[in-house]
């Protein structure tokens, strides 16, 4: 297991729209260790999610994973899923409001709208494929990181900037 160097706002690979994962490559020893590889570094930076093109790799794939995390300290858990190929389908029109972060924009917070509910649907690792009704906070995580899977940031999705703020001034401010 490695711990990899996630790369922050700026790089231009995370502008970049990331590739499929062919279904051969999904069991691969080498593909294999890279999802172990990027779990251990979603851990490692305390983060909700993470995408492939986060540590410079453009495939379409992500993880996501909360327990007891001191960024989130407010949301409930849900466990470990990661997504091969994954797609997203709103299973409704209602949205919540609410601050995300970003492991690729550190120390910075903002305000936007995701959709509430959604169904979310890929491979897993095995190659096998499935489909997961996610609410509330995974669906927001499972919606960022798809974002990222397409070259769009957090702050590309927020209405205005009023609210774009750094971590300490959201905890000052803002976390109240």
């Amino acid at each position: 297991m490695a711990v990899l160097e996630v790369i922050k706002m700026g790089n231009p690979l995370l502008r970049k729209v990331s590739e499929a994962v062919e279904p051969n490559e999904i069991t691969s020893p080498g593909f294999q260790k890279f999802i172990v590889d990027l779990i251990e570094t979603m851990r490692a930076e305390s983060g909700a999610g993470i995408a492939a093109i986060q540590v410079g790799v453009l495939k379409r794939v992500f993880a996501m994973e909360m327990k007891k995390n001191d960024r989130y300290p407010d949301k409930g858990s849900f466990s470990l899923t990661t997504v091969i190929n994954p797609e997203i389908e709103p299973l409704s029109s209602e949205e919540v409001e609410g601050w995300e972060g970003c492991l690729s924009i550190p120390g910075i917070r903002g305000r936007l709208k995701r959709y509430k509910k959604i169904k979310l649907s890929g491979f897993d690792t095995n190659g096998e494929k499935f489909e997961r009704v996610l609410n509330d906070f995974s669906a927001i995580v499972a919606q960022h990181e798809l974002d990222h899977l397409n070259g769009i940031l957090l702050i590309d999705r927020m209405p205005n900037m009023e609210t774009l703020t750094f971590q300490e001034e959201y905890d000052k401010y803002w976390n109240v």
